[in-house]
Order: structure tokens, then C-alpha cells, then sequence
């Protein structure tokens, strides 16, 4: 019986890639379009200031190669004397023939039972092995894991691997331990664990070049998120880069599941220094104005969104079905993200009159309604992972509930439109209007 292939063996195996369809729809070429939309009406929202200058699109580009398959075997079981009582599940007998049952459970899908033997296995060995445990216990302990991993619930599986790197300090298992820890503290976004997972496996002298790039990415990735130092975080991310790009081989590419966490910690910068950049001065909270560098930092932050969009794509073309899911949400909520921050802008000062200023309001829910039907496109596309291609991540809910908040944003919209006065066109040209007395401003 073939061993399931997502788990992990002692050996690197060569994986096939993905369906083409995983990438379908995420495109560098839907950068012009976007840009496009996006810097429409730079000009017209701001108090003062020149138009937005069009930004240059930098073309994306994707990794492929294989991925490790297997589970860990049992170790040395000659040397695994251990005993184990007979239950109403199981037979007993020694730690290595429970582990073999185990095994084989596992292999066969059934993770819960395979789990109960596994740490019948590890909680034996440790009565008879005192202190570190031996090479068939962490492998029971790392199965175990395994065995949460498949069964869907990543914290525990996570909290095990954390536990076993912990045990095993300077094996092979701990190492592996830590990998799929750091994998698991994204899936659960638990970015102050990543970066100490991060931290152990960059102090280990026998990583492999890989593993060291997606190690500097899972580092990035706490920076943003839990210390929230881009500074930092950027200079990690260009070192996990320089290690990706490097090849002994003209032919080499580095696996996917290293490759996609690097293009998703390079994304997830460059999406956080967009939100950095604020249209409004708050210095009044009371009553913000539109910055005065508005157009400046439009045509910036659209920039970032279109770059940060190009890494997404890489991460999605590895074929790294978990990643995948990620970075499709991640290239909806900036869409979505937008356009909650350029409707928040209060109409510019030559909307004098409450007419005006509803114009301006109907005017810029009709222009940007776009970035809303970009992100529910985009959310649609992410979703399909789990029917067309067996996705599973726990991210998935994320873009369920993303999809129905956006669906309701965009009825909403369409709600208010409805009620004013105007028609469409009535509402474009007094944009226009807008823009050309701001412009003059």
C-alpha cells in the first residue's frame, strides 16, 4: 500500500507538480487593467496636487520542483524492548511491533487509531528510555503529529512537532519537526511561535540551503506580523530570496513548498508596506483631510498592491495547494482593503454644497466598486482549490467569510447608488468635474 503524500519520510523524494489549474485566473497580465482602475481618480479625490503618474509593471515569474513524501520509519526496532499492554484496539506486544501497526494504519488513512498507537509508542518508550527520547520514539512522536496534521487539526499537530523539536534538540527530526511547525504557526497565524520556530531552524549548521530560505521567509513572516518590523523583515526576505535564486545546476529549482513560502513572505511584505501608506492626515480625528501628497501615494500604494500581486502569483504557480489558498486571499483583501480606505476619503473642498458632496460620495462608490468585484473574483478563483483541486487549509473559511462579507458590501453598495438621484453617467461626469476643479485648486 503506498504511503499518503503528504507525509513525511527519511529520504527527499521527487514529487510531480499540481494541476495547471491551481494557477488559473492569477496572471501577471491582470496588473494593467488594475492599475488602471486603481489610479482613475487619484486626481479627483485630492485637495490639490498633480494626477498619478502610470506605474511599470515588472513581469512575474514561477518555481516548480519536487516535494518529500514518506513517514518516519521505526528507527533501530531490535533495540525496542519496550512493552506495551493489550487493549480492546489493539494486541500489544513490543514498541516496534505496535509502531508497525501504527504504520500501517497510517498509511491507510486512519489517522485518529493510528494516533491512540502512536503515543501508546511514545509514552512506552519514555518509561524505558528516560530522558531524550530514542529514534523510535520520535518517530512514533512525529507520526503522531502527522496523524493531527491529517485530521485536520493544526494546532495540535503543531503543539506535538513543537514539543518533539524541543525533546530532540540537534537531530534530524527535530529539524523536521521545526519545518513543519513553522508551516503549521502560518496555518494557524500564531506569527510570534513562527519566529522562534524560525530562529531554532536557522541556528542548525545542518540545514539544507532550502529549507534555509523557507526558514528566513517563516522569520519574514513574524516580522510583519508579530513584531511588525518591515525594516527587518525586508532585509530577511532578500536573503531568503538570494538563497532561492542560487543554483550548483543550470537546471535546478528548488521545491515548491520552500519556493512558496518565500514568494508568500516576499507578497506579504510588500502588501504591508502599502497599508502603511495612509490617504488621510488625522492629525484631527474629528475631521481628516485628504494628505496633500494624496496622488503620490496612490499611484505607491497601487504599485505595492500590483508587486505584492506578482509574488502572490509565484507562491500560487509553485502549485503549493495551502500557500495557494493563502495568497489568494491575500490578493482579495487587498483589493477589498482599498476600497474601504479610498471610500473613507472626505469629498475635496471644491464640494461645497451637500449636492456636491453626495455626488462625490455616489461618484466614488460607482468608481471603486470595481476593487470590490476584483476581490469577489479573485475569492471565487481561491475557493474553487477545495472542489477542483482538494485544497484543504484552514484559510479556506477565512475566504468563505471574506466572500460573504464582500457579496453584502457590493449589494449594499448597489443599495445606496440606487437611492440617489442620479444616473450612472450623471454621477462619472460629475467626478470629472471634480477632478478638473481640483486639479486647478
Amino acid at each position: 500500500m503506498e504511503e499518503p503524500p503528504d507525509f513525511r519520510g527519511a529520504g527527499a523524494q521527487p514529487g510531480t507538480p499540481g494541476p495547471s489549474r491551481v494557477s488559473e485566473g492569477y496572471d501577471s497580465g491582470m496588473r494593467a487593467p488594475l492599475l488602471a482602475s486603481l489610479i482613475l481618480a487619484a486626481a479627483a479625490v485630492a485637495c490639490s496636487g498633480a494626477p498619478a503618474r502610470p506605474a511599470a509593471a515588472t513581469a512575474a515569474t514561477s518555481q516548480a520542483g519536487g516535494a518529500p513524501v514518506g513517514m518516519r520509519p521505526a528507527g533501530t526496532p531490535e533495540t525496542a524492548k519496550a512493552q506495551i499492554v493489550p487493549t480492546d484496539d489493539d494486541a500489544g506486544g513490543t514498541a516496534a511491533e505496535v509502531f508497525e501497526r501504527a504504520r500501517l494504519e497510517l498509511t491507510a488513512g486512519k489517522y485518529a487509531h493510528a494516533r491512540v498507537l502512536f503515543d501508546r509508542v511514545v509514552t512506552a518508550e519514555a518509561a524505558e528510555h528516560p530522558g531524550a527520547p530514542g529514534p523510535l520514539g520520535r518517530a512514533a512522536a512525529y507520526n503522531a503529529a502527522l496523524c493531527s496534521e491529517n485530521l485536520g487539526d493544526a494546532r495540535d499537530a503543531r503543539d506535538r512537532f513543537r514539543a518533539l523539536s524541543k525533546a530532540a534538540p540537534g537531530t534530524s527530526d527535530a529539524v523536521d519537526a521545526n519545518l513543519r511547525r513553522g508551516r503549521l504557526d502560518v496555518e494557524i497565524e500564531d506569527w510570534n511561535d513562527v519566529g522562534e520556530s524560525a530562529a531554532v531552524l536557522l541556528s542548525s549548521p545542518d540545514l539544507s540551503r532550502w529549507d534555509r530560505a523557507e526558514a528566513l521567509a517563516l522569520q519574514a513572516l513574524g516580522m510583519i506580523h508579530g513584531a511588525k518590523d518591515l525594516s527587518s523583515a525586508k532585509k530577511t526576505v532578500v536573503q531568503a530570496e538570494k538563497l532561492l535564486e542560487k543554483k550548483d545546476k543550470p537546471d535546478e529549482v528548488p521545491p515548491p513548498h520552500n519556493a512558496a513560502a518565500v514568494h508568500f513572505a516576499r507578497g506579504d511584505l510588500l502588501r504591508a508596506e502599502g497599508d502603511a501608506m495612509a490617504f488621510l492626515d488625522d492629525k484631527d480625528p474629528s475631521a481628516p483631510i485628504v494628505a496633500a501628497d494624496f496622488p503620490v501615494k496612490m499611484e505607491a500604494r497601487c504599485q505595492k498592491i500590483l508587486d505584492a500581486q506578482d509574488a502572490y502569483i509565484d507562491a500560487i504557480n509553485t502549485r503549493e495547494l495551502a500557500w495557494a489558498v493563502r495568497a489568494g486571499l491575500r490578493v482579495a483583501t487587498m483589493y477589498i482593503e482599498l476600497h474601504r480606505d479610498v471610500l473613507a476619503i472626505p469629498p475635496p473642498k471644491s464640494a461645497t454644497t451637500d449636492e456636491k458632496k453626495q455626488l462625490f460620495k455616489g461618484a466614488m462608490r460607482l468608481r471603486y466598486r470595481i476593487l470590490l468585484e476584483k476581490g469577489l473574483g479573485t475569492l471565487d478563483r481561491t475557493l474553487n482549490l477545495e472542489t477542483a483541486v482538494g485544497a484543504k487549509t484552514a484559510w479556506l473559511e477565512h475566504a468563505r467569510k471574506a466572500k460573504a462579507t464582500v457579496e453584502k458590501q457590493l449589494a449594499d453598495e448597489k443599495a445606496e447608488l440606487a437611492k440617489l438621484p442620479y444616473s450612472e453617467e450623471e454621477l462619472k461626469k460629475a467626478l470629472d468635474n471634480l477632478s478638473k476643479k481640483s486639479a486647478k485648486a
